[in-house]
């Protein structure tokens, strides 16, 4: 019943875009534009989106094979070139973003730039910062997650000897095994554990796991994800901004005399190149997503040990890659970024440059080499 009620709705979104869509051509051909003004605005609003996909799915299409190839089989072979990746990988998308405001500032000018950068700046951080605030109730209420005390008293050793302050422990009670950490200044800080993993692995691979959540809490992986995530999405509203006006003859054109279909042309371009350096930088936030990923399994090793950190590992990639049901629960997932496991295959380009998690085999050969040299493993 519910499928039927969004149909319906999805059904009606359709036709009343569709029907101000023939309205605009209509009252363009009969010289009503004046009269019909937000009706126009929409319409092109709707364009722009769809321009905006179409040039994001040929950026992923062109950029992505060719990056997937390059990551293909990279693994960080010890800590040092793990923090100069984590490190290179954030000042590129920086850069990129740096390089596209400094363009666009220069086409519109500085006052005009403030404005649509204002509001490109509003329409990308709201929705993040929502969601951030509210996740927490969100995943809880999800998940019905309630409290255990074993489980607490787990997490409270294992931060014990990382020297961190624990959060709070909830079960989940679901048979899949998965842990993950979340939080915020408004619900607090969070480790969470499936039953389905508590049933799978020892108490030390528990450990392990436990210690690789709470290495995201202790590197701060939440916040600078999420600070980071801003800039790509920045800069694609920005984009879309630039194609919006480009096509409505926006001030951009008016600058120092600049008229006519010149500086249209030029603010298609600046936009549709900063929707897909956009991507790019989208593709790079999730590259740095892996290398906190291997990280975290660091310090999960550390405060347990590699071995135990590997173990656990295996056992939970059993689980998944024998498991078709289980594969498409994670693939469908609207918070696949809450699973320690992405399903995810070295031999198909798009789908790791597409994770925010690292194949298992990787993560498996990273801790391996980093075990030659415990000394190395540094929160």
């Amino acid at each position: 019943m519910k499928h039927r009620y969004i149909l319906l709705l999805l059904t009606v979104v359709s036709l009343t875009l569709l029907s101000l869509s023939l309205m605009w051509l209509l009252g363009c051909s009969l010289g009503l534009t004046t009269f019909l003004w937000p009706v126009k605005y929409f319409w092109l609003w709707w364009l722009v989106d769809a321009l905006g996909y179409f040039i994001a799915i040929a950026t992923l299409i062109i950029a992505g094979g060719l990056l997937g190839r390059v990551i293909a089989g990279k693994v960080p072979t010890d800590m040092l070139t793990l923090r100069a990746s984590m490190a290179s990988t954030a000042v590129a998308v920086l850069t990129g973003a740096f390089i596209v405001i400094l363009i666009a500032s220069e086409i519109l000018g500085i006052s005009s730039f403030r404005v649509v950068a204002s509001i490109a700046l509003i329409l990308a951080l709201i929705p993040l910062i929502i969601s951030w605030l509210l996740a927490p109730v969100i995943i809880n209420a999800t998940y019905s997650a309630r409290s255990s005390t074993w489980l607490q008293d787990l997490v409270n050793e294992v931060a014990s000897r990382a020297r961190l302050r624990p959060p709070r422990a909830v079960l989940i009670p679901v048979d899949y095994p998965n842990a993950f950490a979340y939080s915020s200044p408004i619900g607090g800080s969070y480790v969470a554990v499936t039953e389905g993993l508590i049933r799978r692995v020892s108490r030390e691979e528990l450990k392990a796991v436990i210690g690789h959540e709470l290495g995201h809490h202790k590197h701060r992986d939440i916040t600078i994800m999420l600070l980071l995530g801003i800039v790509p999405t920045f800069i694609y509203f920005l984009g879309r901004l630039l194609l919006l006006l480009g096509l409505t003859g926006g001030f951009g054109e008016r600058r120092e005399g600049r008229g006519g279909g010149g500086g249209a042309l030029l603010l298609l371009a600046v936009g549709a190149g900063a929707i897909a350096a956009s991507l790019l930088m989208e593709l790079g936030v999730l590259a740095f997503s892996r290398l906190r990923e291997y990280y975290a399994d660091a310090h999960g090793a550390k405060v347990t040990s590699p071995k135990a950190m590997i173990d656990a590992l295996r056992k939970i990639h059993n689980y998944y890659a024998y498991r078709s049901r289980a594969k498409e629960m994670i693939e469908h997932s609207k918070i696949k970024i809450l699973f320690i496991y992405a399903f995810t295959s070295p031999f198909v380009d798009l789908s790791e440059i597409l994770s925010s998690h690292p194949p298992i085999d990787k993560r498996i050969r990273f801790l391996e080499n980093i075990s030659r040299n415990i000394a190395l493993i540094k929160a």
